[in-house]
């Protein structure tokens, strides 16, 4: 992440394995890119017409409460979402295709909405969430070039992963991690029985 020199942005740009096409359809589901932000413990996602969307939200990376309208407006090459009442303007996404193979996804959040002594004063708002977001994108654009093919891990991700929280993220990737572990012990027992049997 970086700073815009006029320090009115920040940006992260995201290397994915998706090549253009897949990456502009991927970003249309604007839930669940954000919820992919596991700085972001959403509280209300809710359309209330005229491509508004009520977002209530918890950020774990200024442990502020966000409660906004946000609006989508589709850019050239992506997305760009405006904020009501947040210290940061906007959000950009762009796809950009990449030198080698793949894509880019590039973030920019855009403060310069405000006056620079409003934005002085409001330094607490300001997401410190957009490099945490990047990496989370990148490993879960990995996971979906990988395992999408398969109705079963895309169902997983879109109905059971997507809904929950961050910390029920980790935990349940640990009871997974664990009952792996568990499974290969009583394997390994019972290879042992066997053998000296």
């Amino acid at each position: 992440m970086s700073a815009i020199p006029s320090e009115d942005a920040a940006w992260v740009t995201i290397e994915t394995p998706l090549s253009p096409i897949q990456l502009q359809k991927f970003i249309g589901d604007l839930e669940r890119l954000l919820r992919i932000n596991s700085l972001l413990e959403f509280e209300r996602w809710e359309s209330v017409g005229d491509g508004r969307i009520c977002f209530e939200a918890i950020n774990l990376s200024n442990g502020r409460h966000v409660k906004t309208e946000l609006s989508v407006e589709h850019i050239d090459r992506g997305l760009r979402i405006s904020y009501d009442r947040l210290l940061k303007s906007s959000t950009s996404i762009q796809v950009e295709p990449s030198i080698t193979s793949g894509s880019s996804l590039i973030i920019t959040d855009d403060y310069s909405g405000a006056e620079e002594t409003e934005r002085r004063r409001r330094l607490d708002e300001v997401d410190r969430s957009l490099e945490q977001w990047g990496r989370d994108l990148h490993g879960y654009l990995r996971l979906w070039h990988r395992w999408s093919w398969l109705p079963p891990w895309r169902w997983y991700m879109q109905r059971v992963w997507q809904p929950m929280k961050p910390s029920a993220r980790r935990i349940t990737r640990w009871i997974v991690w664990i009952t792996f572990a568990e499974m290969a012990v009583v394997l390994l027992l019972i290879v042992i029985l066997v053998i000296e049997q």
